[in-house]
């Protein structure tokens, strides 16, 4: 009996859960249907795919998805025939969203497309920007190859495009003069984008970008020079490799990456004492992390290092670092 009690209840639950979720399903259509009625189809869609994603098999969604669809494209055609091509682009990118497959709709989208594009290429060439007004008619007579209006605007265009061009030569001239390498290069870019064959942009192209590159250069090779006479040896070393990519025989950067990564691999020094033995001064050096020992005096080598000058007042020793030449003062107190 206890068992059949339990079975009973958890029925009773299943029932009471399905019914609240059938509940909150029917609310959710309601809502997406009064939106439909108003205008709002975003808040329809939303509300169909929320059941849809729960019940995918649920007949009242689907309808209510099938309706949002016929109101966009209807919605679409109306804004087609009255010449309003951008709402009806916007309708039909929604509709396909939903319903990629769907031919009326990928019909309709390319003339609409089309007529927004040669809106575009004529703003354009308003603005006196015939190079994009030919990339927006370009992509008109993609869609539709036979698309009259946009081919007597491309004609437009194409002069404007070679007047364009010409006075833009005439401003690369005056770049060069200035040494105006970055708006040279995005002249000459400019340039090509519409005349890609265009020899003399392609010149000016790779003049434009070797200037910078050596200016680049010299500019990189000028900051590894201070970071490494700063001692910041890691800015110095990227700096130098910065150099490398673009002149990879540079001296001068591969002495610097090689002095400045052998300054990133010295070994601290520790000064443990100094003695003075018949006169002669005596520093003790330790290097921790090799746990090494070194009695030097001046001049004399060990490891990698020289001792320079020791101070027996000062308790100092001047220590040169054979790799690179530079050299650090070590203290009893620390390096």
């Amino acid at each position: 009996m206890a068992r059949r009690a339990i079975i009973g209840v958890i029925l009773i639950l299943a029932v009471s859960l399905a019914g609240c979720g059938d509940r909150m399903q029917r609310q959710l259509l309601k809502q997406g249907n009064a939106a439909l009625k108003q205008g709002n189809t975003t808040l329809a869609i939303r509300n169909a795919q929320q059941v849809l994603q729960k019940s995918p098999g649920n007949i009242f969604a689907k309808r209510l998805m099938a309706k949002v669809k016929s109101k966009l494209l209807a919605e679409a055609q109306k804004n087609y025939n009255a010449g309003n091509y951008q709402e009806a682009v916007a309708q039909l990118e929604t509709l396909l969203e939903l319903d990629p497959q769907n031919e009326k709709a990928k019909g309709v989208h390319a003339n609409a497309k089309k007529h927004v594009l040669l809106s575009d290429a004529k703003a354009s060439l308003e603005k006196d920007n015939p190079m994009a007004a030919m990339a927006s008619l370009k992509e008109a007579l993609r869609l539709d190859p036979q698309f009259q209006e946009a081919k007597n605007m491309q004609v437009e265009a194409s002069q404007k495009v070679e007047e364009k061009i010409a006075n833009l030569m005439t401003t690369a001239e005056l770049l060069i003069a200035q040494e105006k390498f970055e708006e040279l290069r995005k002249l000459a870019q400019d340039i090509l984008s519409i005349d890609p064959q265009n020899r003399e942009a392609a010149v000016l192209l790779r003049e434009a970008q070797a200037q910078i590159l050596a200016r680049d250069k010299e500019a990189n090779l000028a900051m590894a020079r201070r970071f490494y006479e700063e001692q910041r040896y890691e800015s110095a070393l990227s700096k130098a490799e910065e150099v490398l990519k673009v002149d990879a025989n540079s001296t001068e950067a591969k002495q610097l990456v090689e002095k400045s990564q052998a300054e990133l691999a010295k070994p601290a020094l520790r000064l443990t004492g100094i003695t003075k033995i018949k006169g002669m001064l005596i520093a003790h050096i330790e290097i921790p992390s090799t746990n090494e020992r070194f009695n030097a005096k001046v001049g004399d080598n060990f490891g990698d290092f020289k001792v320079s000058a020791i101070d027996l007042d000062l308790k100092a020793v001047v220590v040169t670092y054979l790799k690179t030449g530079s050299q650090n003062t070590i203290t009893t107190a620390g390096d």
